[in-house]
C-alpha cells in the first residue's frame, strides 16, 4: 500500500513513534506508582526510548520490561540516593528561609540550589547509562558524572526540558488540568524521548 500511510512513509513512522511513546509513558507511570521502583521504571523507559531513537526494532513493552527487571537493584539504589539528597536539599532551603538569615541565608540557598542542579544534571544521564549495558554501580556513577560534564550543553538542554512544565504553571496556573492530562497520556515519556535523541550518540561512544 502506497501513500501517506505506507510502512516506509514519514507519517506512518511518526505515528508509530507517538504510539510507542504513549505505551512507554503508561508503563512508566504504572511501574513508578510504588515510588521505590520509580528509578527502575526510568531505566526501563530509557531502554525502550533509546532503542526507539536508534530505530532498533524491538517491542517497547519488551524493551521496557527488560530494562526494568535487569537493572532493578542498581536503579533503586541510585533513585533512593537521589531522593534523599533532593529531600535534604529542599529541607535545608525551607529551614534557611524560616531562619531569616539575610544575605548569608541567600548565599547558602544559592549554594544548595547549585547542588540541586548538579544532582539533576547527573540524574538525567545516570538512568540512560544504566539502561545501556551491565556494569558496576561505581562505573555507572562515574560515567554519568563524566557525561554530564563532558556534554554540558546537552545536559543543560535536558534540564531545561524538565523545567518547561513548572515554567508554564508559573505563567498560567489554569494550565494545571491540561498538564495533568498530558502527563498521563504522553508528556514524561516524550521528554525522555527527546533526551534519548540527544544522548544516544554519546552513550554509544561511552559504552563502546
Amino acid at each position: 500500500m502506497g501513500g501517506w500511510l505506507a510502512p516506509d512513509s514519514k507519517l506512518y513512522n511518526g505515528l508509530v513513534t507517538v504510539a510507542d511513546t504513549v505505551i512507554v509513558n503508561l508503563l512508566l507511570i504504572v511501574f513508578s506508582l510504588p515510588i521505590i521502583t520509580a528509578g527502575a521504571a526510568f531505566t526501563g523507559a530509557h531502554t525502550a526510548l533509546l532503542q526507539q531513537a536508534r530505530e532498533e526494532g524491538s517491542s517497547p513493552v519488551r524493551a521496557f520490561w527488560t530494562g526494568f527487571r535487569s537493572k532493578l537493584g542498581q536503579s533503586t539504589v541510585v533513585w533512593l540516593a537521589l531522593l534523599v539528597l533532593l529531600t535534604v536539599s529542599a529541607w535545608e532551603i525551607w529551614a534557611i528561609n524560616r531562619m531569616e538569615m539575610g544575605l548569608a541565608g541567600a548565599a547558602v540557598t544559592v549554594i544548595v540550589l547549585t547542588g540541586v542542579v548538579l544532582f539533576l544534571g547527573f540524574a538525567v544521564w545516570v538512568f540512560p547509562l544504566l539502561s545501556e549495558r551491565p556494569a558496576r554501580l561505581g562505573q555507572i556513577v562515574r560515567g554519568a558524572a563524566l557525561l554530564a560534564i563532558g556534554y554540558l550543553p546537552r545536559t543543560l538542554v535536558a534540564l531545561s526540558l524538565l523545567l518547561v512544565q513548572p515554567f508554564v504553571l508559573f505563567l498560567n496556573g489554569d494550565a494545571l488540568g491540561v498538564l495533568i492530562f498530558a502527563n498521563i497520556v504522553i508528556l514524561p515519556a516524550a521528554v525522555l524521548y527527546m533526551h534519548a535523541l540527544m544522548f544516544a550518540g554519546p552513550l554509544a561512544s561511552h559504552t563502546a
